[in-house]
């Protein structure tokens, strides 16, 4: 059957029918990229093309899959499977495993994941007397693995890496862990996920054996999300497009984000001195969001000098007007958040994955967790950490289980654990041998640990000491009728903030680390106040409500979203899109990022800025139906209440497409209406009478 385009906008099909030659579409937010991509595809093997022969890649196994199933309604399984579909990554290893000798690789290379390499980073550190006592905290291997990561993908050699200039000790300690990482990998032979996509580039550029083969395979190249490839990536792409170049890129420069990790936005907005036959093709209908949110978009990218001009063209007309929420502080802000969530689903019938709340920083994410566990309503968390996930909040509920359901054997084993109390693995076989024998739970062989024989001085100690801590926050419980006293006062006794403030290496981290403690105390209050409110406090209640929180879904992106509310942070949100978004914390300091929003700034700054106003345009965009921005006039910094300044990007937002929901003042009045209405009526029943 050929292949249908009348469905298909002017510019969509040009870009289908455009298969020679280099090729940028710039395709806006919402405006159906995807479907161009497949249709282009399918037109190529209508004209003859094998399907080896093409090459579609992504930045995410998700988004290829979902390629992938689109393909295969379109031409059948069999055709969609023999397609080079997938990721930089994944086709890059490909290539490797077919040509491990050009690629300077063993036969049965090994592939290392994140957690190799940070072992691989720690070991190297100890080789060279950098992570002795107190490494752990004078070092984030994370920042070291990032440094590395950047140096290879813009092709610094370790060599290399040694005449930089450093700015910092990290800087400086990366660039003595790289040679000796490099060797390790040799030795080991394998390959950590940038060598994926460096070597591949490398071996383009210096075997023309290898390249010949690889361009005569690959005669027609596809990349999303084209604008954030970054340098290696860009060379992987121009080597293989060789001479025919035969590329379409596909992208949009003001949904550029990822600069922190290497990405850069010169690639799309350069595209045509890459390659000079390049013609551009823009997407700029928007399908996704109604009139209003449009129009909002694209007042803020406007802004921004480094882009291509282009704008969005809504073909959905009516729609609401964007509401920006002011609230009095950081408190009154979350509030009002968990009303309007809470009102949208329970009284308005909106369903949870309808709504998502967006943010600048994952840390924003706490107070809002807090308040939809509060109201009982299950969430998902994309980037960051979720609140409840967290290590240190973790370890405390698992004390909550000891205290109030002490027969969970999984919640005693972490306790027992944390802070450490000289209890082995070989005491806990024997503990646990003592409970099966008996037909006893974990927590009730520590009671009764003193029966048992072969449990050396010091973990017996730590037993006793552990049960006698427990029993005390028990009988606290079952005298009070509350957990929350009982369990301060067990996790006070047991030090665990000492091993938090320990474990983080300075009383700021401490403290940061120790707020979410602090947060599941109050939301613990909180939820016994409702439940006596309803005459039965039932904590398996509190317990399931957390865990049915616990983004651990497996299977598809739908399933895992059903039925909950999501929050994100604005990076993560990308390529996403809800009917109701609230985006949150709009502030300077915060969006834009503090390191971008002073008031002077160099040139490099004012890029970032650019990105920090690309991000906001992502999360104004994901929107279709509505839209809450929101913000605090002040926040609460060190015990005090700080005035917060509006973000810049809220003044480039169109008066007239726009209302302002002010808390403070529009409560104000509807108090001083209703007391104005009891006048009225007073003084006209006075008439009658």
């Amino acid at each position: 059957m050929a292949l249908d385009l009348s469905g298909l906008n002017p510019d969509q099909r040009a870009a289908v029918l455009t298969t020679e030659g280099p090729l940028l579409v710039l395709a806006g937010a919402g405006s159906g990229k995807t479907r161009v991509i497949t249709h282009r595809v399918v037109y190529l093997l209508e004209r003859g093309v094998a399907p080896g022969n093409i090459v579609a890649l992504s930045f995410t196994n998700k988004a290829a899959d979902e390629m992938r199933e689109r393909l295969q309604k379109m031409t059948g399984k069999a055709v969609a499977d023999s397609l080079v579909l997938g990721t930089f990554h994944s086709v890059g290893a490909a290539m490797m495993r077919e040509q491990p000798d050009h690629f300077g690789v063993p036969k049965k290379f090994g592939i290392l994941d994140q957690g190799d390499v940070y072992g691989l980073v720690r070991a190297v550190l100890r080789d060279l007397g950098l992570h002795g006592q107190g490494a752990e905290r004078r070092f984030d291997l994370g920042a070291i693995v990032q440094r590395i990561s950047l140096w290879k993908n813009d092709f610094v050699s370790p060599a290399d890496a040694q005449g930089l200039y450093f700015e910092t000790e990290y800087d400086e300690a990366a660039a003595a862990v790289y040679g000796p990482y490099e060797e390790r990998l040799r030795a080991l032979g394998a390959v950590d996920f940038d060598d994926l996509i460096v070597r591949i580039a490398t071996t383009l550029e210096e075997n023309a054996a290898a390249r010949a083969y690889w361009q005569d395979k690959f005669r027609y190249l596809m990349v999303d999300e084209y604008q954030d490839t970054n340098r290696a990536q860009l060379e992987v792409v121009r080597r293989l497009a060789g001479e025919r170049e035969n590329v379409c890129v596909v992208g949009d420069d003001d949904q550029a984000i990822y600069g922190w990790r290497g990405a850069k936005v010169a690639n799309i907005l350069g595209f045509d001195m890459y390659f000079k036959r390049a013609r551009t093709i823009k997407l700029e209908q928007n399908y996704r969001s109604y009139a209003p949110i449009c129009t909002c978009a694209n007042a803020v990218i406007a802004r921004n000098t480094s882009r291509h001009e282009k704008q969005l063209v809504p073909q959905r007309r009516g729609g609401d007007k964007v509401t920006v929420v002011v609230a009095p502080d950081g408190d009154q802000e979350a509030r009002w958040i968990g009303r309007t969530i809470f009102r949208e689903v329970r009284e308005n019938g909106t369903k949870p994955e309808d709504i998502a709340v967006l943010y600048r920083s994952a840390k924003q994410c706490d107070a809002i967790e807090a308040l939809l566990q509060e109201h009982g309503l299950a969430y998902r968390i994309l980037g960051g950490q979720a609140f409840y996930d967290k290590k240190q909040v973790k370890d405390a509920l698992a004390y909550l289980k000891v205290m109030i359901a002490p027969k969970d054997d999984l919640a005693t084993r972490r306790a027992l654990d944390v802070p450490s109390r000289g209890v082995g693995l070989k005491t806990i076989e024997h503990l646990s041998e003592f409970a099966r024998h008996r037909n006893l739970s974990l927590a009730e062989a520590i009671h009764r640990s003193d029966e048992i024989a072969d449990i050396p001085s010091r973990a017996a100690a730590g037993l006793r000491s552990f049960s006698a801590a427990v029993k005390r926050a028990q009988a606290h419980f079952y005298a009070s009728g509350s957990a929350v006293a009982p369990l301060q006062g067990l996790l006070e006794g047991v030090g665990l903030r000492e091993y938090v403030l320990k474990e983080a290496g300075s009383e700021a981290a401490a403290t940061a680390r120790w707020d979410g403690v602090v947060w599941l105390l109050e939301a613990l209050g909180r939820f016994e106040q409702r439940g006596r409110a309803r005459g039965q406090v039932r904590y398996n209640d509190f317990f399931q409500v957390m865990n049915a929180n616990k983004d651990k879904d497996e299977g598809d992106e739908e399933d895992a979203a059903r039925g909950k509310i999501t929050l994100s942070t604005l990076h993560s949100a990308k390529g996403l899109e809800w009917p109701l978004v609230l985006l949150i914390g709009c502030e300077e300091g915060v969006m834009p990022h503090k390191r971008v929003s002073a008031p002077r700034i160099s040139d490099a700054i004012a890029g970032d800025l650019e990105e920090e106003r690309r991000l906001f345009y992502v999360g104004i965009t994901r929107a279709r139906d509505r839209l809450f921005i929101t913000r605090a006039a002040t926040r609460l910094e060190r015990g005090a209440q700080v005035p917060r300044k509006p973000s810049r990007f809220l003044d480039d937002l169109p008066e007239a497409e726009i209302r302002v929901h002010d808390i403070a003042r529009d409560e104000r009045l509807g108090h001083d209406n209703i007391a104005s209405m009891a006048e009225a009526f007073l003084a006209n029943l006075a008439k009658g009478l």
